[in-house]
């Protein structure tokens, strides 16, 4: 844990203790608890918009079709049979 040692926690406990005093700890680690909690959730809402971003813009490029016999690419998406070898696209 960031290279901390046991008797370094007791020490930084310690001194907030004396800081803020034993009736200010609780609203202050509750106040902690929610920052982080809250950054968490927005991390993960930029994470879900962005993939979810990724994932449209490749949904809307269509993929080159391609003749299943030859390789070649077709005239046209839909085409039913291939211009160079005249094989079915099924």
């Amino acid at each position: 844990m960031f290279g901390l040692q046991p008797t370094h926690l007791i020490i930084i406990l310690v001194v907030a203790l004396l800081l803020f005093g034993p009736s200010k700890l609780p609203e202050i680690g509750k106040a902690m608890g929610k920052t982080i909690r809250e950054f968490q959730t927005g991390i993960k809402e930029a994470t879900q918009g962005f993939s979810d971003e990724v994932k449209t813009d490749a949904a809307k490029t269509p993929a080159p079709s391609a003749c299943k016999s030859c390789g070649k690419p077709l005239a046209a998406a839909d085409a039913k049979f291939c211009a160079e070898c005249g094989a079915a696209q099924t």
